[in-house]
């Protein structure tokens, strides 16, 4: 799949520009967003300066489920309810973590502990940033659990939202204020007695004022139908917020998955079981302007998208998480739900929304699917939008539990989009086991405390994280603070209507398009033509500070010579000389504009034929026009290095990928199929002469076989023609010497069944995606 843009967008505020993603100033503004299914804390919705690594570092806490390992009392009502990491909050140079859990430990060599380090620490507890430490003194004693949200509060506190109804022996039901550190460490705040009946998911702080949702009746012993906004110091209702969820959802309990303040403070986005909102219609998501604070008045926005009316097949309750942009000027809603369940929706999905849009008829600016996997959290962190679930795909909109589209990216639970194209960064995949899924995405800050670079934390339920483990919780460093050079595919406007919900196998319709370097070539006067997404280096256009669009080291131009090009002048790539046609900026409605005479790229006659070269056009709005340049940064330079999965799925829904057993480097090692996830033994290099190597071997024939059932193997790199591998129909890998494919053999996708060669005859055992850039 793409991230598709829709019809609507020329009519939004136009889309963030690659350098308007900036910061907005700091603000008290920060958010917690929560539930069973999303649960997660930003302080002022942190902009990080570049891409966080995929590498987890190796000192935060390892979380348990202790014994019994089903506790209702901890881990929720329900059977066996998993031991889950929802939230997390960095307060006073430490994490708070909230979640379902009994046990933590520093990381170490004895069941993955270091010995003596193991604590009961019941659904919360805090760890030093930066060493892991975990804090003896921060010991709050719930009644009961769990803890759904936390959020960084004035004077080294957090606020902390869930099902408990007592702490430290005092009653606190639902919501608690706790310092973190100090003397005071881990007892409840003096004069703080705001309350709910039932339980918070989700809270947001600002300034003076606390704002909760969940499912509750009742608000510090006022009635309340999920929604509150509390003083901050003294947890009193605030009487001048009233906001009234109605018409809910057929099976559902009414209330908020979820709820995100802007960072300016002046939007407070909510996520539920509504269909209306002071009995006005607000089908699942509402927009609240907040008047400022504790005590303003606060109304209702004329902002609702008619694409979340619309059910989904398998939940219809399935709006999971929110989150503004660090500027807020635009949010993204995740979401479960399958494929539609007739019209269009966003199911299984991430969509952008601009803030400043109004009316009933709101579209998002990009929507990208999944293919059948629930997404549970979102963190945008500047030019990068981080999405979590037990999603195996992005990138998938024809996916129906089965990868599809061409340039579907493999990411196994988390992954990170392009915040202006919405497209997946192929390259940045840490991948995790899946289980329930990634519950929360929480950006810290450079600076946060003023030793640390900054980076990513991530919750979930499973404790295989990039490959590693760590149990249920990680964090992702930022390794620079330099800006780099934005980069990467350039979507096409044109499908803005295409095949939103309903999707299968099938019906796969049209696939996502691109602009493309012709042969992927650097020869001067290549066409620049419209075709399919890949994710390869024909479609990594690098968006430079002078204005130039580049590729190969050559630079999107107008063909000719004339000062001002004339409608119908053809697009190529040229040695770039600084010339006007070579200047380009983003238009109103993410057109591309050029400098020599303000024309826009234009895909002419909206044709949707693959080659098609581009032209320059006057500039008309259409949808042939919408090209939004990428804004996070560009892929490294090749070779590409990943997994190499196949077409199938395991009997457990998982992919599998080949892997180098036990990562070997013995010559004659047989290759063999295993879960993917992220292992180094997965991740394979596609080099520039053919071979597909790991561990310093190539990839095999056994003996440099070519006959049916031949086993492949690693060997000692060659050169040869069996080591040879090139891209067939339906995403065959195809042996050069034996013109036969690479095949699972027998479709056994159990962990550590072989691989051989055989006829190509286009199965689903003999499809395999490669890594790309």
């Amino acid at each position: 799949m793409r991230a598709r843009f829709l019809s609507g967008m020329a009519a939004c505020a136009a889309a963030a520009l690659v350098a308007g993603l900036a910061s907005a100033p700091a603000s008290a503004a920060s958010h917690a967003k929560a539930g069973p299914r999303a649960a997660w804390v930003t302080p002022a919705a942190p902009r990080l300066p570049a891409l966080v690594s995929p590498n987890a570092v190796s000192w935060t806490p390892n979380v348990f489920a202790g014994s019994p390992a089903c506790n209702p009392q901890w881990f929720g009502s329900g059977t066996c309810a998993p031991s889950t990491v929802y939230s997390m909050a960095v307060v006073n140079g430490e994490v708070v973590v909230a979640g379902a859990f009994t046990q933590a430990c520093v990381p170490g060599p004895v069941n993955n502990c270091t010995a003596g380090t193991m604590v009961t620490r019941n659904d919360i507890f805090a760890y030093q940033l930066g060493t892991g430490a975990i804090d003896p003194g921060f010991t709050p004693v719930l009644d009961r659990g769990p803890v759904y949200s936390v959020v960084a509060g004035p004077d080294n506190t957090v606020y902390a939202g869930g099902a408990f109804t007592t702490v430290n022996g005092a009653s606190h039901p639902g919501v608690v204020q706790l310092s973190v550190g100090g003397g005071a460490d881990g007892q409840v705040v003096p004069g703080f007695t705001g309350s709910v009946s039932g339980y918070a998911r989700s809270v947001a702080y600002n300034g003076n004022a606390l704002y909760v949702g969940g499912n509750f009746s009742k608000a510090d012993g006022t009635p309340a139908s999920g929604i509150t906004r509390l003083n901050a110091a003294t947890g009193a209702l605030d009487t001048s917020f009233q906001f009234t969820l109605g018409d809910k959802i057929a099976g559902t309990a009414l209330g908020l998955n979820t709820l995100t303040l802007s960072p300016d403070g002046n939007h407070l986005a909510i996520g539920g079981s509504f269909l209306q909102v002071n009995g006005q219609s607000r089908p699942r998501v509402a927009m609240i302007n907040t008047g400022g604070g504790l005590g303003a008045a606060a109304t209702l926005a004329n902002w609702s998208s008619p694409l979340l009316a619309n059910d989904c097949s398998l939940e219809h309750d399935y709006v999971n998480d929110i989150d503004f942009s660090p500027d807020s000027s635009f949010f993204v809603v995740v979401t479960t739900g399958f494929k539609s369940a007739g019209g269009a929706s966003i199911c299984d999905a991430a969509a952008r929304f601009q803030t400043a849009a109004t009316g009933t008829g709101v579209q998002p600016v990009w929507i990208n699917y999944n293919g059948g996997d629930t997404f549970h959290s979102v963190a945008i962190a500047g030019s990068v939008v981080y999405v979590g679930g037990h999603n195996r795909w992005v990138n998938n909109e024809c996916g129906n539990n089965v990868v599809c589209e061409a340039n579907a990216v493999l990411v196994n639970g988390v992954a990170a989009l392009d915040a202006n194209t919405g497209l997946a960064l192929p390259w940045w995949r840490p991948g995790t086991l899946r289980g329930v899924g990634v519950q929360d995405l929480t950006p810290i800050p450079p600076g946060t405390p003023s030793d640390t670079a900054g980076g990513l934390l991530l919750g979930t339920d499973v404790s295989t994280i990039g490959g590693a483990f760590h149990g249920e919780n990680a964090l992702f460093p930022l390794t620079t603070a330099t800006a780099p050079t934005p980069g990467g595919p350039i979507p096409s406007g044109m499908f803005s209507l295409g095949r939103i919900g309903g999707l299968d196998e099938t019906n796969q319709g049209k696939p996502a398009m691109c602009i493309d370097d012709a042969v992927d070539s650097s020869k001067e006067g290549t066409k620049v033509q419209f075709w399919t997404c890949l994710n390869d280096a024909s479609q990594n256009w690098a968006i430079q500070p002078n204005g130039t669009v580049q590729v190969n080291g050559q630079c999107l131009a107008v063909a000719g010579s004339a000062k001002v090009p004339a409608n119908g002048a053809k697009i190529q790539i040229w040695a770039c000389n600084g010339a006007s046609n070579q200047q380009w900026h983003q238009g109103a409605g993410n057109t591309l504009v050029n400098g020599a005479d303000g024309k826009c790229l234009d895909d002419p006659s909206a044709s949707t034929t693959k080659g098609t070269q581009l032209q320059l056009w006057t500039c008309n709005g259409g949808g042939q026009q919408v090209w939004p340049l990428p804004a996070a940064q560009a892929p490294p330079p090749p070779p590409a290095r990943g997994m190499l999965f196949s077409g199938e799925l395991q009997a457990d829904t998982q992919v599998p990928c080949l892997q180098d057993p036990n990562g070997s480097t013995t010559s004659g090692t047989a290759v063999q199929m295993w879960t993917c996830i992220e292992y180094p033994a997965e991740q394979w290099t596609l080099a520039s002469n053919g071979t597909v190597q790991i561990d310093g071997l190539c990839l095999d024939t056994t003996g440099g076989g070519t006959v049916n059932g031949t086993q492949v193997v690693l060997d000692t790199c060659t050169g040869g023609a069996s080591q040879i591998w090139t891209a067939g129909s339906k995403y065959a890998l195809v042996n050069k010497a034996a013109g036969k494919c690479l095949d699972d053999t027998n479709s056994n996708t159990a962990n550590g069944a072989t691989i051989q060669i055989w006829a190509c005859n286009g199965g689903l055992n003999q499809e395999w995606r490669l890594p790309t850039i």
